[in-house]
């Protein structure tokens, strides 16, 4: 037998390591795929590949580890990639007009245990291209995979075709610092594009094809999607996450699939702010909080409809378009909220609003639509600042409001409400000066209201306050107090239980000062009268009748001052005035 020369040896066995369908670097789930008939079959025709091929400047194909910098020019022509090539500890550049042609199941990976550089240096007349090199519209390449370590490199004019697979998106980024212009994704088998990194890189001009959810980033990784193209009923999908400073999500369309937080620290705000044109499609699981552990705001604002630049902003759910379906934005402590022209829908789960603000929040919300949610705005507790709360719609919302007795002095004016809503107000005092003014809707109280500590509670004309069984509207019990009521004969106002039910009355205790009531009507009270004065109150009323009322419209202690003018009893109530006992 002949013995084979050691040099030609050695060059066979590193010709076997080179071109390899498999190579030794270490495996990660998912990795290539063995290659498939499709790809025998364009195989079949070719003479295989020698060595000499490899080590040129022109190779045949790429595989295995790129531990040293390779620059491929397009006069070599198409270059073929198969199972794993992956850049660590050397660099890729590729000039204008190369064409890489990725057979069935092959992946390019850069940075993923070593540092590495993928250079694309395409122009608008020469792009880079990377597509599949088999015959079949099913199977597909897995992809470009940018790891943590593949920091410096850049993506200009590079077109991607048929990349990705169910699982694996067709370029998948876990590195902030790769500057991206001029990519065209199309025909991607499942994603097109995941940033897994937290900030994510610049991406200026991209263009991605598909429909359905085409890309997934965090949230702060949203904002550095400028100039985005995508198709009309293509999607963002946001993740789970934290923006800790200010950026602006472009005018796209997203999918928000979990808890997303606005804060910053003691140092920096975070502000968050929605372009016009943008519109949030929210799963049943998502949720904005703004302000919960650190300063932040959330703002979108669009222009009024039919006036320019338009531009409309939609807050909705996903999938799900019953109301209730997402949670909706909560604005805590050091949140602000600020929303104008934007439509809220489908919001609400846990009987909550679609928009909830507690503590120190400040929330301006003007000309914005509310369709089809369980709870429009909620203000909890006493603290929150409502800056703005005009001309806005409320369409197949049953509560359009829910707040404190302090806070509905809030809410301003041309707010319309369509004959299903309602504004809830929860048990609570009002301990400084508060105007209700004037709501289409009616007002229901839950449970007892108290004016007191000198304030006054004025409420407008043509108000209808709902109150539960057995709630009382008490005045000036500890301090001195005032209630003013002055309807009108065209617009009187009417406090009524809630449907089936009777209330306690207005009770004025004795601190009670410079209370009137003018044209009010008062139905079904079960205590001593519809309106009570107690010990030294005082109170002047006018034309006020009560209606199926247990005992009086009107009684009054011994040392109460009352005037009265043109009250009333009306069917159900004994008597309009009730005097008290003979006093001493």
């Amino acid at each position: 037998m002949r013995r084979i020369p050691g040099l030609v040896l050695l060059s066979l066995l590193s010709g076997c390591y080179l071109f390899s369908d498999e190579p030794k670097a270490r495996k990660q789930p998912g990795d290539a795929s063995k290659p498939g008939p499709a790809q025998a079959e364009t195989l079949a025709d070719e003479p295989p590949a020698t060595p000499e091929d490899a080590v040129g400047d022109c190779p045949a194909f790429l595989t295995g580890v790129e531990a040293k910098p390779r620059t491929i020019a397009s006069s070599c022509g198409p270059i073929r990639v198969r199972g794993q090539y992956r850049v660590d500890g050397g660099s890729l550049t590729l000039e204008p007009g190369v064409e890489l042609r990725f057979e069935q199941g092959a992946v390019l990976e850069v940075g993923k245990d070593r540092p590495g550089v993928l250079t694309v240096a395409g122009t608008v007349e020469q792009p880079v291209r990377f597509v599949a090199d088999y015959v079949g519209d099913e199977a597909s390449w897995r992809g470009v995979r940018l790891y943590a370590q593949a920091r410096g490199s850049t993506l200009t004019h590079v077109e991607i075709v048929r990349a990705g697979t169910e699982t694996d998106a067709g370029l998948w980024i876990a590195t902030e610092e790769v500057s991206i212009e001029g990519l065209k994704l199309t025909r991607a088998a499942g994603l097109a594009l995941e940033v897994a990194s937290e900030q994510g890189p610049s991406m200026l001009a991209t263009t991605l094809s598909g429909t359905g959810v085409v890309a997934k980033l965090s949230p702060s990784a949203a904002a550095q999607l400028l100039d985005l193209t995508l198709e009309p009923t293509a999607l963002v999908a946001i993740t789970s996450g934290k923006i800790d400073t200010t950026m602006e999500w472009p005018a796209l369309r997203y999918r928000i699939e979990g808890l997303i937080r606005i804060e910053g620290d003691a140092d920096r705000r975070a502000d968050l702010s929605v372009a016009a044109g943008a519109s949030l499609h929210f799963t049943s699981q998502a949720r904005i909080v703004v302000g919960g552990f650190g300063p932040g705001s959330l703002s979108a604002s669009a222009s009024p409809p039919g006036e320019p630049p338009g531009g409309a902003i939609q807050l909705r759910a996903a999938e799900d378009t019953r109301p209730g379906s997402w949670s909706g934005i909560h604005v805590q402590d050091q949140g602000e909220l600020i929303l104008r022209n934007v439509e809220l829908a489908h919001g609400g789960s846990r009987d909550e609003g679609v928009v909830i603000a507690e503590g120190s929040a400040r929330v301006t919300i003007e000309g914005c639509v509310f369709r089809d949610n369980l709870v429009g705005l909620e203000l909890r507790g006493a603290t929150a600042v409502v800056e703005g709360f005009t001309a806005n719609e409320f369409i197949n919302t049953p509560v359009a409001l829910r707040t404190t007795p302090t806070l509905l002095a809030g809410i301003g004016a041309d707010n319309r409400y369509d004959e299903l809503a309602q504004i809830e107000v929860s048990r609570g005092k009002i301990e400084a000066d508060a105007t209700w003014i004037h709501h289409a809707a009616p007002i229901v109280i839950h449970g007892d209201l108290f004016v007191d500590k000198g304030a006054t509670l004025t409420v407008a004309p043509g108000n209808r306050l709902g109150f539960e069984p057995g709630v009382v509207l008490g005045v000036g019990y500890y301090e001195r107090a005032s209630l003013d009521m002055r309807g009108t004969a065209q617009a009187p106002i009417v406090l009524a239980p809630t449907e089936g039910g009777r209330w306690g009355g207005v009770v004025l205790g004795t601190h009670a000062r410079e209370t009137r009531f003018e044209h009010v009507q008062i139905h079904a009270t079960t205590n001593a009268a519809g309106v009570e004065l107690r010990d030294a109150a005082e109170a002047t009323l006018v034309n006020v009748d009560c209606t199926n009322c247990a005992h009086a419209t009107v009684t009054w202690g011994c040392a109460s001052k009352v005037g009265n003018i043109a009250v009333t009893a009306s069917a159900g109530t004994p008597t309009a005035m009730s005097a008290p006992s003979p006093c001493n």
